[in-house]
C-alpha cells in the first residue's frame, strides 16, 4: 500500500498542483486538527495514518492505533446515532460531519466532531477515507446547558400566571402557554401551528393585535391594552430573529386594584412608619434626603430635623466614603442595588453593620431613590460567632478524621453519583490504595466485576429509601489485583446528599464461614454418626449418620444424655471419656458398643475429641462412631483365610529364604540343609534324603537326611540301583505308596524298617537338562500326594536344583576368574619389566616402588580391594613413557626446554593408553597424578593438597625415595638417612606431610 501523501491516488486528486506531497504531509503533521486516514480497500477500514494532533486529542500513540478500526474510540458506547450516519456515508461514498461521544486512552469522555471524506484515485475509485476530528466538548456542554435553560424557561412560563405566546415571522403560533390559552378560552393545542390572524379574526382591529404586527415591522418592543374576550388584556410584544415573543396579562381587575391601592395609601403610610427596616428617600439630582421612617431615625440616632434636607456626605453617615462611591457606581450600572453590605456611622459615633437595597422611584415627577437599611450588627456578630464555631467544628472534624484514620475499618462517604468523597486511612491496609487515589473515583471501579450489579442496586435502594443497611457484603479488588471481602454498613441522613459507609475486611471470616459450611456439609452427609456433646453429657448436635445408626431422630436425641445410646455397663467408661475430653485431652480411638433404639447392640469404632472456642476453652466434646458390625462379621472369615494364607506364606517364605541363600551364599551344604528343613516342615514328611550324582563315577551319594535313626551320609548308590537310582536314571518322579510291596535291597529295607517308613516319593533334581541328584520323601503311613503337595514339592526340588547348579557354576567361575586375574597381573608385570629394560637406569625400580607403595597404602588404612588397584597403578606408573621418543627418554645429558615439555606429557600418554582398558581405569590415579606436588607446583594439572588422590601422594614419596637410594650412572645411591632427610625437607611443598610421617615410621620399623 502506498503512503497516503505520496501514492498516485493522492496526487491525482490535485491536477496541476505544483505543491510537493511532502509539503502536504508536513502540513498535516503540524495541523491542530486531529487527522486520520483509513484504507478503504481493506476489510474493516484499518487506520494507516494519524497525525500528532490526533495523538494529543486521544492520548493514543500511532503504534497503538495503526491497523485498527476507529470504532475503538467509542468503547462500549456503540449505539450512537452519528455512527449510523457515518456507515451510510461510507456506503454512499459521500462526505459527512457528525458529533460522536469518544473516549481517550485514559477513559475520559470528549465530544468529537468528525468530518469524513472519501479519497479517489485517478479511476474514480475510493481508496481511502480521511477524517478530521475536533474536540467540541465545550460546545456540546454549552449546547446542553442552553437546552436545559430552554426547558427551564418553558417550565417557568408554564408556572407564571402571565401568558406567553411565541410566533414566527408569519405570525404562526409556535408556543402557547396554558395561561395565554385560557385568555381566549382555548387549549394550547388548538392554537400551536395555526396563524394568529386566521384563528382570531375578530381581534384584527384591536390594539393588542396591531401592536404585535407593528412590533414585527418596527423591530422594537411594543405594549398595548385592549378589552378582548370580555377581559382587559395587557400585552408586550418583543421582536426577535426567529419571530415574536408576546407576554399577555389579564388586567381586568387592574382598575379595581388601582382603586384599592389608592385607598390603601394611608395604610401604606402607616406601614412605612411601622416598618422594622429603616427606609430613607432621597432625590437623585442633589442627593438630599426628603423622607425617612421612624425605624431609620431609631437605628441612626438622628432626628428628622437633623436628616431631612441634608446629604449623606454632610452627615458623614457612611463609615467609608469610598464605599459610598462604589455603591453609587453600582446603582448607575444596574439601576438598583440589592442586599449590599456596608457600614454606617451612627450619631453616637459607633459603626453599625447593615444591608442596604436601593431602588429608583418617581415621586411628584421627581426622580428619587428609596434606600432600605437593615441593621445586621447583631446578625454579623452572631455570624462571626458561627464562623468561630465552624472553625472549631473544622478542627474537631480534623481531629475526628484523625481518629477515624486510626480505625481498622474503612470509613467513607459517597455522593449521589457513586464517587468517594472522603476516605479514612484504613483503605491503605484493606485495599492497598492511598485515600487520595480513591477520592473522586467511582466506587464501582473497585468492586469485583461479578458483584457490581448487586452493589449498584443496593446503593440505589439506600439512596431512594433513605434507609441504612445493617449488613451488605461484596468483593473489592485490591491495588495488587487480589480480592478482599468487605462488610458494609451505610446510612443516608435526612436532607443529606452523601451516603456514609463503614466497611470491614471480612475475608478471613468469609473463609472461616466457608470452612464451617464445608465442615457442616461433610458432617451432615457423613455415613458415620457424628455427635456434639455438652460438658454435662447432654447431646447438642446429631447428624443424619447418627439417625441411621441409632434409630433416633434429631428431635428425639438432642437434649438427651449420651447414656441414651450407651449400655449400662459402659456408663462409667462414658463418664471418664467425657471428663478427659472436657479437660482438653484427646483419647485414642477405641472399639466399644452402643445401643440402638430397637435394643440392638452395635459394635462401633469411637473417636472422641474436645471442642475449643476462640479463647481456647473446652466448650464441648465431639464423638464420631463408625459401625463396625460388618467388619466384626468378616473378621472370623478373615481369620480362617489368614490361616490358609499363613500356610501359603510359610511356603513362599521358605522359597524366598532359599532364593536369598542361593543368591547370597555360596555354601552349598548350608543351602541344601535349609531345603531339607523346608521339605520336612512344609510337606509333613517323616523322613527326607538328598543325593547328588557324580558325573564321573555315575553314582549317587547321600549328602543330607532327616528322620532316619542311622545316618546315611557317605552311602553310595550306583545309577539304576534302588528307588533313587531309578529316579535318576529315568529322570522321572517315582511314587511308592506302600514300600512293603516294593522290590528293595536288604540294606535299604533295613534302614526303612528301622525308621518305620511305609510310603516313598522321589523326584530328580534337573537343571539345564542334566540330572544333578534326587530328593526322597518318606512317610510312616500310606501316602497319596495331593496336587498342592506335588506343586510345593516341585518348587522345592526346583530350588534345590538351582542351588546345586549355581554352586557348580560359581565354583567354575571363581576358578576362571582367578586364572584371568593372574593373567592380568602377569601381563602388567611384564609391561613393567619391559619399561625397566628400556631404561637401564631404572631396572627393578617398578617392582620395588610397587611393593613399598602397597605397604604404605595399607598403613594409610586403604581397603584391601583398593590395594589391588594401587599395585597395578604403581607397576604402570611410567607406562606413559612408552610415548616418549628414545632420543629424549635415554638422553644422557640435560634435557632442553622443549624436550622437558615433551617429557612432562607422559602422564597424559598414560591416561590415553590405559583408559580404554576398562579394568585398569580404577588404577589411573598413580600414573596420572604421581608428579603433582602438595603446593600445586607439579604437573600435569597443578593440583594441590588433598585435591591430589591419596594413592598418588603416597606413591610420590616412595618413588622419590627409591630413586634417591638407587645407583645411577651419574651418581651413587644416597644413604637411607640422607634420603629420609631429603623427603622430610619436601614435606608441605613436594609431599603430603602426613604421608611423609607415616612413610618414615615404616622405614624405621624396617630398620635393622
Amino acid at each position: 500500500m502506498s503512503h497516503p501523501f505520496t501514492g498516485s491516488h493522492f496526487v491525482t486528486e490535485m491536477p496541476g498542483s505544483s505543491v510537493s506531497p511532502h509539503l502536504f504531509f508536513r502540513a498535516f503533521e503540524r495541523s491542530v486538527i486531529g487527522t486520520v486516514i483509513t484504507d478503504a480497500l481493506q476489510d474493516d477500514y484499518p487506520i494507516i495514518y494519524v497525525n500528532p494532533a490526533f495523538e494529543r486529542l486521544t492520548g493514543y500513540a500511532p503504534a497503538e492505533v495503526l491497523g485498527r478500526n476507529c470504532r475503538f474510540l467509542q468503547g462500549e458506547d456503540s449505539e450512537q446515532s452519528g455512527l449510523q450516519e457515518i456507515r451510510l456515508a461510507i456506503a454512499q461514498e459521500q462526505d459527512v460531519t457528525v458529533t460522536l461521544r469518544n473516549y481517550r486512552k485514559d477513559a475520559t469522555l470528549f465530544h468529537n466532531e468528525v468530518t469524513l471524506s472519501p479519497l479517489h484515485d485517478e479511476t474514480g475509485r475510493v481508496t481511502h477515507f480521511i477524517g478530521y476530528q475536533n474536540d467540541v466538548t465545550v460546545r456540546e456542554g454549552a449546547a446542553l446547558q442552553a437546552a436545559q435553560a430552554y426547558r427551564q424557561g418553558l417550565s417557568i412560563f408554564e408556572r407564571i400566571t402571565d401568558g406567553f405566546v411565541s410566533l414566527d415571522h408569519n405570525l404562526n403560533f409556535t408556543y402557547v402557554s396554558d395561561a395565554a390559552a385560557r385568555l381566549s378560552g382555548r387549549h394550547p393545542a388548538d392554537l400551536i401551528g395555526r396563524n394568529l390572524l386566521t384563528v382570531l379574526p375578530e381581534l384584527i382591529d384591536s390594539e393588542v393585535i396591531q401592536a404585535v404586527i407593528s412590533a414585527r415591522g418596527a423591530g422594537t418592543p411594543l405594549s398595548a391594552v385592549s378589552y378582548v374576550f370580555d377581559k382587559w388584556v395587557d400585552i408586550t410584544a418583543y421582536p426577535a430573529e426567529d419571530g415574536i415573543s408576546v407576554f399577555t396579562r389579564d388586567i381586568t381587575q387592574r382598575h379595581q386594584i388601582e382603586e384599592q391601592l389608592r385607598s390603601s395609601e394611608e395604610r401604606f403610610t402607616r406601614i412605612f412608619q411601622a416598618c422594622p427596616i429603616g427606609i430613607i428617600i432621597s432625590r437623585v439630582r442633589d442627593q438630599h434626603y426628603i423622607d425617612a421612617n421612624p425605624e431609620f431615625f431609631r437605628q441612626s440616632g438622628y432626628t428628622r430635623e437633623e436628616v431631612i434636607g441634608r446629604t449623606p456626605l454632610e452627615l458623614s453617615i457612611w463609615a467609608d466614603p469610598l464605599e459610598f462611591e462604589k455603591v453609587g457606581r453600582l446603582f448607575q450600572q444596574h439601576g438598583e442595588v440589592h442586599n449590599h453590605e456596608a457600614q454606617f456611622r451612627l450619631k453616637s459615633g459607633l459603626v453599625a453593620d447593615a444591608v442596604i437595597s436601593i431602588v429608583p422611584v418617581v415621586l411628584g415627577e421627581q426622580a428619587c431613590v428609596v434606600t432600605l437599611v437593615r441593621d445586621i450588627t447583631l446578625e454579623k456578630q452572631a455570624r462571626q460567632r458561627l464562623e468561630s464555631s465552624e472553625a472549631r467544628y473544622r478542627q474537631v472534624a480534623a481531629e475526628l478524621q484523625r481518629t477515624l484514620d486510626l480505625s481498622l475499618d474503612l470509613i467513607t462517604s459517597i455522593d449521589t453519583m457513586g464517587h468517594f468523597v472522603t476516605m479514612s486511612a484504613a483503605c491503605r491496609q484493606i485495599l492497598g490504595y492511598a485515600p487520595e487515589e480513591l477520592i473522586g473515583r467511582s466506587s464501582l471501579d473497585f468492586v469485583y466485576p461479578d458483584d457490581r450489579a448487586r452493589t449498584l442496586q443496593e446503593g440505589l435502594s439506600i439512596v431512594r429509601n433513605h434507609r441504612g443497611t445493617p449488613i451488605f457484603q461484596n468483593r473489592y479488588l485490591r491495588k495488587d489485583g487480589t480480592v478482599v471481602w468487605l462488610e458494609w454498613a451505610a446510612v443516608v441522613l435526612p436532607d443529606e446528599a452523601l451516603t456514609y459507609c463503614v466497611a470491614r475486611d471480612i475475608t478471613q471470616r468469609r473463609a472461616a464461614e466457608e470452612d464451617q459450611a464445608f465442615l457442616a456439609a461433610i458432617v451432615q452427609t457423613s455415613q458415620d454418626a457424628v455427635l456434639g456433646v455438652r460438658l454435662d453429657g447432654a447431646i447438642r448436635s446429631w447428624n443424619a449418620g447418627a439417625e441411621r445408626l441409632y434409630g433416633y431422630s434429631t428431635v428425639e436425641a438432642v437434649g438427651q444424655p449420651t447414656t441414651l445410646i450407651v449400655p449400662p455397663e459402659l456408663h462409667a467408661e462414658e463418664a471418664v471419656l467425657l471428663d478427659r475430653a472436657g479437660q482438653g485431652e484427646w483419647p485414642s480411638p477405641f472399639e466399644t458398643v452402643r445401643v440402638a433404639r430397637d435394643g440392638r447392640h452395635i459394635p462401633v469404632f469411637m473417636s472422641v475429641s474436645p471442642i475449643f472456642d476462640a479463647a481456647g476453652q473446652v466448650i464441648g466434646v465431639s464423638k464420631i462412631a463408625q459401625d463396625i458390625s460388618e467388619r466384626k462379621a468378616t473378621q472370623a472369615e478373615i481369620q480362617g483365610l489368614n490361616r490358609e494364607l499363613e500356610q501359603q506364606l510359610r511356603h513362599l517364605t521358605g522359597l524366598r529364604e532359599i532364593d536369598q541363600m542361593i543368591t547370597s551364599s555360596q555354601d552349598l551344604s548350608l543351602t541344601l540343609d535349609r531345603i531339607l528343613n523346608h521339605v520336612e516342615q512344609q510337606l509333613g514328611a517323616d523322613a527326607v534324603a538328598l543325593l547328588l550324582l557324580d558325573q564321573h563315577t555315575l553314582s549317587l551319594e547321600y549328602v543330607g537326611t532327616r528322620g532316619f535313626t542311622k545316618p546315611l551320609q557317605d552311602s553310595i548308590l550306583r545309577l539304576g540301583t534302588g528307588p533313587a537310582g531309578q529316579v535318576a536314571l529315568n529322570r522321572q518322579p517315582l511314587s511308592l505308596p506302600d514300600l512293603s510291596a516294593a522290590s528293595l535291597s536288604p540294606t535299604w529295607w533295613a534302614h526303612l524298617n528301622q525308621a518305620g517308613l511305609m510310603a516313598y516319593y522321589g523326584a530328580p533334581l534337573l537343571a539345564k537338562g542334566k540330572v544333578l541328584g534326587v530328593i526322597e520323601v518318606m512317610h510312616r503311613e500310606p501316602f497319596d500326594p495331593s496336587r498342592g503337595w506335588l506343586e510345593t514339592f516341585g518348587m522345592l526340588t526346583g530350588q534345590a536344583a538351582i542351588a546345586i547348579d549355581n554352586a557348580h557354576l560359581f565354583r567354575d567361575l571363581e576358578q576362571r576368574n582367578l586364572d584371568l586375574r593372574l593373567a592380568y597381573d602377569e601381563t602388567i608385570e611384564g609391561w613393567a619389566r619391559a619399561l625397566d629394560l628400556r631404561d637401564k637406569e631404572t631396572e627393578g625400580h617398578s617392582r620395588r616402588v610397587t611393593d613399598m607403595t602397597v605397604k604404605l597404602c595399607r598403613a594409610l588404612a586403604l581397603p584391601a580391594a583398593a590395594l589391588v588397584e594401587v599395585r597395578r597403578g604403581a607397576l604402570l606408573h611410567d607406562i606413559g613413557k612408552m610415548g616418549i621418543p628414545d632420543t629424549v627418554l635415554l638422553k644422557p645429558g640435560k634435557l632442553t626446554d622443549d624436550e622437558w615439555v615433551l617429557m612432562k606429557r607422559h602422564p597424559e600418554y598414560a591416561v590415553r593408553l590405559l583408559s580404554p582398558i576398562k579394568f585398569l581405569r580404577p588404577a589411573l590415579d598413580i600414573p596420572q597424578y604421581h608428579h603433582e606436588k602438595w603446593d600445586g607446583s607439579g604437573y600435569p594439572l597443578g593440583l594441590a593438597g588433598e585435591a591430589i588422590p591419596l594413592t598418588a601422594r603416597a606413591f610420590a614419596v616412595v618413588d622419590v625415595y627409591d630413586a634417591l637410594t638407587s645407583d645411577r650412572p651419574y651418581r651413587k645411591a644416597w644413604s637411607r638417612e640422607r634420603a629420609i632427610e631429603h623427603i622430610q625437607s619436601g614435606a608441605g611443598t613436594h609431599f603430603d606431610p602426613a604421608v611423609v610421617r607415616l612413610f618414615v615410621q615404616l622405614l624405621e620399623q624396617r630398620a635393622p
